[in-house]
């Protein structure tokens, strides 16, 4: 019996692998799968919470900070020292718009 049960825990956790890989591959020409964003400023569609859910809902990680590993900069009204950084490392720099366009349908 434990030999059945280890067999379907093993064959649940392949199944769930092969959803997770099927939804990272699935990414119908997603710019954004796998790359790691961060948001800056005030922005005039999102709350904070609100682009860090939906950059995760992309595929990509939500950063709260600048770094070398930073993909997309979101920047919205009046941002702070996140541009500069940006800027600096060379950051691709997206309006929130821009953001938006980039998204599939």
């Amino acid at each position: 019996m434990q030999h059945v049960k280890k067999k379907f825990i093993n064959l649940r956790f392949e199944e769930r692998e092969d959803q997770i890989m099927g939804d990272k591959n699935n990414t119908n020409n997603n710019p954004f799968t796998g790359c790691t964003i961060a948001a800056t400023g005030k922005l005039e569609n999102f709350t904070r919470d609100d682009i860090n859910s939906r950059i995760i809902s992309l595929g990509a990680t939500a950063s709260n900070s600048v770094t070398h590993k930073t993909d997309y900069l979101i920047c919205g009204d009046k941002p702070g020292s996140k541009l500069v950084k940006a800027k600096e490392l060379g950051i691709t720099v997206l309006t929130e718009y821009e953001f938006l366009k980039m998204i599939p349908a």
